[in-house]
C-alpha cells in the first residue's frame, strides 16, 4: 500500500470519529441545558456533570479537528522516500514481536490501518517508539527493533 493511501485512510477514520464526537458533544450540551436537567435540590449535580461531559467531548472533537488538519497539511512529496525516518515515513521493523510496519504521522498515534501486507500502526514523534525511530535509517536499532525499510 502506498503512503498516500494510508494517509487517505487515516483522514477518513478521523473524519468519521470527528463526526461522531461532534454529534455527541452537541447532544451533551443540549442535555446539560435542557429544562429536565435543572437541579431539583442543592445536591442534584446532573446538569453540572453533563456539562463536564459536554466540555470533554468538545475538547476531543477539537483534538480530532486539529489532527485532521495536520494530515490535510501533510505533504508526502516533501517526506523522505528513503534514508532517515521522519514524519511521513513508512517504516518496517523486525523485533521480538516479529515484522511490524509503522507510519510516522503528525497526530493520532495508535491508530491501526489494515493493509494487504498486514497492519500499519500510526506513530507520532511524541511517542516513545516514534521518537526512537525518527532520524534512524536502514539497519539501525530502535529499542528492541531493527529497521528493515524506510519509505
Amino acid at each position: 500500500m502506498q503512503k498516500q493511501e494510508i494517509v487517505d485512510r487515516i483522514k477518513a477514520i478521523i473524519e468519521q470519529e470527528l463526526k461522531t464526537a461532534s454529534k455527541a458533544a452537541l447532544e451533551s450540551a443540549e442535555e446539560a441545558t435542557d429544562e429536565e436537567s435543572r437541579p431539583e435540590n442543592k445536591y442534584d449535580t446532573r446538569a453540572l456533570e453533563t456539562s463536564y461531559v459536554a466540555s470533554a467531548q468538545a475538547g476531543y472533537a477539537k483534538d480530532l479537528k486539529n489532527a485532521l488538519q495536520a494530515y490535510r497539511n501533510l505533504d508526502l512529496s516533501k517526506a523522505p522516500q528513503a534514508g532517515a525516518a521522519a514524519i511521513g515515513s513508512l517504516v518496517t521493523t523486525l523485533g521480538n514481536a516479529g515484522r511490524e510496519q509503522f507510519f510516522i504521522g503528525p497526530a493520532r498515534g495508535g491508530l491501526e490501518i489494515e493493509t494487504e501486507t498486514g497492519p500499519v500502526t500510526v506513530l507520532t514523534p511524541k511517542s516513545p517508539l516514534g521518537s526512537q525511530l525518527i532520524g534512524k535509517s536502514l539497519g539501525a536499532s530502535a529499542g528492541d527493533r531493527r529497521i528493515l525499510r524506510v519509505e
